[in-house]
């Protein structure tokens, strides 16, 4: 048991590690070897953790995705959600994440090319091997998202995938763009990224509303 929680506990800090490597220096630019160094490890030790490059960059990804979706589906399993609601907590989670760990969404920015084109293939076998049934992963945001479309809280007429997916991929590069631009927009405009993100969420949530006024 000892061992195990020590286990643990090093794949945890080795995926932290390599997240903040790669978001300083780009994909290409680190090395396993620069992975090792910057967890104090051995590269073979690495190893036994991760065969190459590839699988711990999905693996990064992976415990992303899964440590967001298990928020959102907390937050719809403590009580019933409307579908405006849905859409707000959803907005609310990526706030709060952009907040305390942007590195969550630059990392995305930089694995967003390979993460598309093998989750746009169907029986992707990169994807298969690296997400376990039951993990929260491609296309469980739009899902989630679309759930109760037409219990009346949206305008009527929305299509529902299309609604879910905008909300998705334009809330990601907002949050992307801000991210990158922090010290800029602060100094030229005396705005906070964040304070920028709430207002344009709070924007689309109103644009979709069916009263036009967002969750209270």
């Amino acid at each position: 048991m000892k061992y195990e929680k020590h286990n643990a506990r090093q794949y945890e800090q080795i995926l932290r590690a390599a997240r903040r490597l790669f978001v300083e220096k780009g994909i290409e630019r680190v090395s396993f070897s620069a992975v090792a160094d910057s967890c104090g490890i051995a590269r073979a030790t690495l190893y036994k953790y991760f065969p190459d490059k590839e699988s711990l960059l999905w693996a990064i990804h992976r415990q992303a995705l899964r440590t967001f979706g298990n928020a959102l589906l907390a937050r719809a399993e403590a009580r019933p959600l409307t579908a405006l609601e849905r859409f707000s907590v959803y907005f609310e989670e990526l706030a709060r994440r952009f907040e305390l760990d942007p590195d969550f969404l630059l990392f995305f920015d930089l694995f967003e090319k390979t993460y598309q084109a093998e989750t746009a293939r169907r029986g992707s076998a990169v994807y298969e091997r690296m997400f376990r049934p039951g993990d929260f992963g491609s296309g469980d945001t739009a899902r989630f998202l679309c759930e109760n479309f037409n219990d009346g809280s949206l305008r009527a007429g929305l299509d529902a995938q299309l609604t879910a997916v905008s909300a998705t991929y334009t809330a990601v590069y907002v949050l992307i763009g801000l991210g990158k631009d922090r010290a800029p927009l602060s100094l030229k405009y005396g705005m906070e990224a964040p304070a920028m993100a709430r207002f344009l969420f709070d924007a689309f949530l109103r644009g979709i509303s069916a009263d036009g006024a967002p969750p209270r």
